[in-house]
């Protein structure tokens, strides 16, 4: 019985460590931000150099970035990708990160929300806070969602937890 307890707060404390970053139907804005060549490349995860997990970022046009998530499940030794589309925005003199993920890789027919991230792009460091899970507000334009980012920006409990990675190759 006290096993069953403990793994039941194990799983609920991992779960809530992994939880998604916030969803939006809209993103900030267009892409318009040209492509920072910083930024291409493949990165891993800071601090985790046994796993072979890693982004591979590509440019996609001028303005978009084509996004590779490599994941290797032990399970069945298996490497796991998905794809994004992704772009920069500015608000204020913060850069955010908008991506999307690709269902097929044919066409680049996208889904249908957004998983926004503010970034700091160094030349071999990439550090990424998710916008938090827990903002339930929704947005019907551009205008508003950076309005809205804009005024809660600079307060910790915006993000949720950051992420840091390095640039293994170009």
């Amino acid at each position: 019985m006290k096993k069953r307890v403990i793994y039941s707060c194990l799983f609920i404390i991992s779960f809530l460590c992994v939880a998604c970053p916030y969803e939006s139907a809209i993103p900030i804005d267009s892409p318009k931000v040209p492509i920072n060549k910083n930024l291409i490349g493949v990165w891993k995860e800071a601090g985790h150099t046994e796993e072979p997990n890693n982004y591979d970022i590509r440019k996609f046009d001028d303005f978009t970035y084509l996004i590779t998530e490599n994941t290797y499940r032990k399970q069945d030794r298996a490497l796991e990708q998905k794809k994004f589309k992704g772009h920069i925005s500015m608000v204020e003199n913060s850069v955010f990160l908008n991506i999307k993920m690709v269902k097929d890789s044919f066409n680049l027919t996208v889904s249908d929300n957004y998983f926004l991230y503010k970034v700091d792009i160094q030349k071999d460091k990439l550090k990424l806070l998710p916008l938090s899970q827990y903002i339930r507000e929704q947005f019907s334009s551009p205008t508003d969602l950076q309005a809205f980012i804009k005024k809660y920006q600079h307060l910790s409990f915006f993000y949720a937890e950051e992420s840091e990675y390095v640039k293994v190759n170009d």
